[in-house]
């Protein structure tokens, strides 16, 4: 069949045509599905903008989603202050190794009720320090200080008023609402839970060697017999050398850290600082140029003034503790080799600061030096009862209150720091620490007579650091009450030392010639021993030494 050329050539330009309009026609369409699609999403994004979580603005993706399942675990991070401690870190363990995008806008936070600022989020290992690829996220909180209740928002601390110390919370919630991006997707985290037995800790892990020590010892009240268990936790250096012994620091707690956990021990008085850089630097190791000492932290279930009758005393009476702890410490000494026999130091606040003297009184030929601050061994003896309790007045004492501890109780005009008791304490080098605002345990009726009688008796080797008050360095310029002078202790701020002739040839039973110093750190000398003046109290402690062998 023959066929028209010129009518093949019509109709081929013909369908070229209609192709060329078909083509534009289907690209007509996409194009307008594409505006309409844009215009659709700018509409959308326009009314709904991004979704708002608490304060957290999140994607309306993320919102989308359902919440983020993968975490496995919440834990608190608990540090160490002047004050006491604080959570300044919640560790949030995942099922996820591919986290990214972390971003600390996107997380809001509560702990124990306190709403939280979160200063930085970012993967780490369990302990809360950064990492890479762990499946663990960790949240940096701002540590907010209350002047008035002169602890951390979110402390997870509480005092036990039928007790007297402190003890954890029964229940600590962590509310957590945030962002994480796994594999390239938004996901949100929402988590309500009690956390108050996961607990992670730097300061209490210093103390790698925790153990317990018990027997039964003679009541000084009832005079029956009981059986008594002490706990301890130690820190002890890793640079260990056969024939390289280092001294060993014991440290008595005050009323407040009493029980049967020595983390109460180490975190509520900042404990953990005496095993840090910034005061084992001081400390030397004989025969080498290892740094560093033994920190033992050993507590009582109630607290060291106790004489047994129930009655939270005064210090003028036998603690029910007394040879126990002793036992205690030797126990420890016997055990570990690389402990400097010739070099054992004991330091205590408040309670533990009477527990200090006490235990020189009774132990003169032990320790090579001893730091009582804020000590509470009492001047004068106290009234008792027929049963042996002592004679109280209905007062309320507080530690910013206006009553001294020691009003509740009726003095007595006989001594309790007898001449023989000088006698015993000169034998031990001594540095006294204390605040003259101090409203517990006011200095003029424990500390500055009995170290005014110690100058008299003789003592070459005492020393006095006495503050106008006590102002912290956590939070700057942050004000306590003036019993809290062991933060100066802790802080190595204890510099200064007061002049002993003036106090020893005073007549003033107010002062007893002290002129307290706030910016002589301690005093306006330096303590000073056949001509070898030391900057601070722990340099003067490392040079302390027993001639006598143990």
């Amino acid at each position: 069949m023959g066929y028209n050329k010129c009518n093949f050539k019509q109709y081929c330009e013909g369908e070229w045509l209609f192709m060329k309009k078909s083509l534009a026609i289907i690209l007509f369409i996409m194009l307008i599905a594409g505006v309409i699609g844009n215009g659709a999403t700018r509409g959308n994004r326009k009314r709904d903008g991004r979704k708002k979580i608490g304060n957290v603005k999140v994607s309306e993706k993320t919102v989308d989603l359902s919440n983020y399942n993968g975490v496995k675990k919440v834990s608190i991070f608990v540090q160490g202050f002047e004050s006491g401690p604080a959570v300044s870190k919640v560790i949030l363990e995942m099922g996820d190794y591919r986290i990214t995008n972390l971003d600390k806008n996107d997380w809001k936070i509560k702990t124990n009720g306190f709403e939280r600022k979160v200063m930085n989020v970012h993967v780490s290992d369990k302990k809360g320090e950064k990492a890479f690829d762990t499946g663990i996220v960790t949240l940096e909180l701002e540590n907010k200080f209350n002047p008035d209740t002169l602890k951390y928002e979110g402390s997870p601390f509480a005092y036990n008023r039928q007790k007297f110390f402190n003890e954890w919370v029964k229940e600590y919630v962590v509310e957590i609402e945030g962002k994480v991006t796994v594999d390239g997707k938004d996901y949100l985290v929402s988590k309500k839970e009690d956390v108050i037995n996961n607990r992670v800790s730097a300061d209490t892990e210093l103390f790698n060697y925790r153990s317990s020590f018990s027997g039964n010892y003679k009541n000084p009240i009832t005079k029956k017999i009981e059986n008594l268990k002490l706990e301890m936790a130690a820190y002890e250096p890793e640079n260990l050398k056969l024939g390289a012994k280092k001294p060993l620091i014991i440290w008595l707690h005050g009323q407040g850290e009493g029980g049967t956990d020595p983390d109460i021990d180490i975190l509520g008085t900042e404990t953990s600082a005496l095993a840090k850089e910034e005061i084992q630097k001081y400390f030397t190791a004989g025969g080498t140029d290892t740094k560093g000492a033994f920190v033992l932290a050993v507590q009582t279930p109630t607290y060291w003034m106790d004489e047994g009758d129930g009655t939270n005393g005064n210090g003028s009476g036998i603690s029910r503790y007394t040879q126990i702890l002793m036992d205690t410490i030797k126990e420890y000494v016997k055990h570990n080799p690389y402990v400097d026999t010739g070099r054992i130091y004991l330091a205590g606040d408040s309670n533990g600061g009477y527990m200090t003297v006490n235990m020189i009184i009774t132990y003169p030929d032990y320790f090579a030096a001893a730091v009582p601050i804020c000590e509470a061994y009492a001047y004068h003896e106290y009234a008792r009862n027929n049963d042996g309790t002592y004679k109280t007045n209905n007062i309320e004492v507080s530690a910013g209150g206006k009553n001294s501890a020691v009003l509740r109780f009726v003095e007595t005009k006989k001594l309790w720091v007898t001449k023989e008791k000088i006698q015993k304490m000169k034998k031990t080098p001594v540095w006294f620490i204390a605040s003259a605002d101090d409203g517990i345990v006011t200095p003029k009726k424990f500390s500055l007579p009995t170290y005014r009688d110690l100058l008299r008796a003789g003592a070459d080797n005492a020393w006095y650091s006495y503050y106008e008050n006590v102002v912290g360095t956590d939070v700057p310029d942050s004000r306590f009450p003036g019993h809290f002078s062991w933060i100066y202790f802790l802080n190595n701020q204890v510099e200064g030392v007061h002049n002993r002739d003036k106090i020893k040839n005073s007549k003033d039973t107010e002062t007893f010639g002290f002129e307290p110093s706030n910016a002589g750190k301690g005093g306006n000398e330096k303590a000073n021993i056949n001509g070898k003046a030391f900057k601070n109290v722990f340099e003067w402690m490392n040079f302390q030494k027993k001639s006598n062998n143990r």
